[in-house]
């Protein structure tokens, strides 16, 4: 897998993979479409958070990983992640609820009283909006994913202790088990209708709190663990039929689909599939190691940040023109202008926040992504081998 500056291209590529099949999944909840052949695959897209969580625990780990778990410092870790990942989202907290509040049946979206826009404001600005089923999805259904992502940063110096003393395998396996233990106790006390089917609590909020997501979480770690150490390199001359093993273990996964224990299954597909990617040497890492795939992997938390509100407004105002399948594919025309916001997005909040700084390689993702911004200084005269921080 190529490397550039600190930032590994074959990872991003996964992650644009992911953002972009949410894309498409939300391109068809709003429209409605049925894609015959494709359909089970679109409208599979949320299950691309699977796949997020499984790299944000690589990512994550990997750090750790390399330096050791006795150098974690927890609350350097929550800084910097505050730091990373908060401004670009109340950026788009803020426009989200000016748009809602201005203009949300012009629109298509859902309009908000005062005390709701009160209540939505104060749940998502403190990170509690996934636990509650009127804030789940309110605003922008693509936001419950980060109050996941801020229990599972609050559950990792947890890991950490963990790993220090019964080391990582062990540690992964407990969470697991607990992964495991808690969707099939949660599946129990359903069918006893001690919790009511189909209401929020039972299909949004709570199999998605920490116990229930947390195995693929731990899956990225171990897939960090093996590529710190190098252990990962052993699957390059492997890679083949570890490629051709994706096949019956996404299957089984797909079979799956509708049980307690999908999201823990399709978990362990994207670990496999990160491991080949990760190993380096074959074409599924050289694939997913294009420059601008990984280019959009860089700005991916900025398209998953903007791309649902705006994929509502347009299927809302895109239903009377035709089919749902013609709507369909008006929106995905207009995909390239989502992008392009996200990428405004991007290099007006986002790239300030990633720790990586200097100058970016030639022909790098970042440099793809900041190469307009190059392009507009050196049009109005400042030197042209500077650019700001990726």
């Amino acid at each position: 897998m190529t490397r550039t500056g600190r930032r590994l291209d074959g990872v991003d590529g996964l992650r644009a993979l992911a953002a972009l099949w949410v894309v498409l999944f939300h391109i068809r909840a709003f429209t409605g479409a049925r894609l015959g052949p494709f359909d089970f695959f679109v409208r599979s897209g949320s299950t691309g958070v699977s796949l997020f969580l499984v790299l944000s625990g690589f990512c994550l780990y990997l750090p750790i990983a390399r330096g050791g778990a006795e150098n974690f410092r927890v609350w350097r870790f929550l800084r910097r992640r505050a730091t990373r990942l908060l401004p670009a989202y109340y950026v788009s907290l803020a426009v989200v609820l000016l748009v809602t509040v201005l203009a949300a049946t012009q629109l298509g979206l859902t309009p908000l009283s005062v005390p709701g826009v009160a209540i939505q404001a104060a749940t998502h600005l403190t990170m509690t909006h996934s636990l509650f089923p009127s804030t789940f999805y309110a605003l922008n259904g693509a936001y419950w994913s980060l109050g996941l992502e801020w229990q599972l940063y609050l559950g990792l110096p947890l890991l950490v202790i963990g790993v220090r003393r019964f080391g990582l395998a062990r540690t992964v396996a407990a969470v697991v088990v607990v992964n495991i233990a808690y969707r099939l106790g949660l599946q129990v006390a359903i069918d006893a209708h001690a919790i009511a089917a189909g209401s929020g609590l039972a299909t949004d909020v709570l199999p998605n709190l920490l116990p229930g997501r947390w195995a693929e979480f731990g899956f990225g770690m171990v897939a960090a663990s093996l590529y710190a150490t190098g252990r990962i390199g052993r699957w390059a001359p492997r890679a083949g039929w570890a490629i051709l093993g994706l096949v019956p273990l996404t299957t089984v996964a797909v079979l799956s689909v509708g049980s307690p224990l999908e999201h823990l299954l399709f978990g362990a597909v994207f670990f496999l599939l990160l491991c080949v990617v990760a190993a380096g040497g074959n074409w599924l890492s050289r694939l997913v190691s294009w420059r601008p795939l990984a280019a959009v992997g860089v700005m991916s938390y900025s398209l998953y940040l903007v791309h649902q509100p705006i994929v509502r407004t347009l299927s809302f105002l895109l239903q009377h023109t035709g089919s749902p399948q013609l709507v369909f594919l008006e929106v995905l025309l207009c995909v390239p202008g989502i992008l392009v916001i996200a990428w405004l997005l991007f290099v007006a909040v986002e790239r300030r926040t990633l720790r990586s700084s200097g100058d970016t390689e030639p022909g790098s993702p970042e440099a793809l992504l900041l190469a307009p911004l190059r392009w507009t200084r050196r049009r109005g005269g400042s030197s042209p081998g500077v650019t700001e921080a990726a």
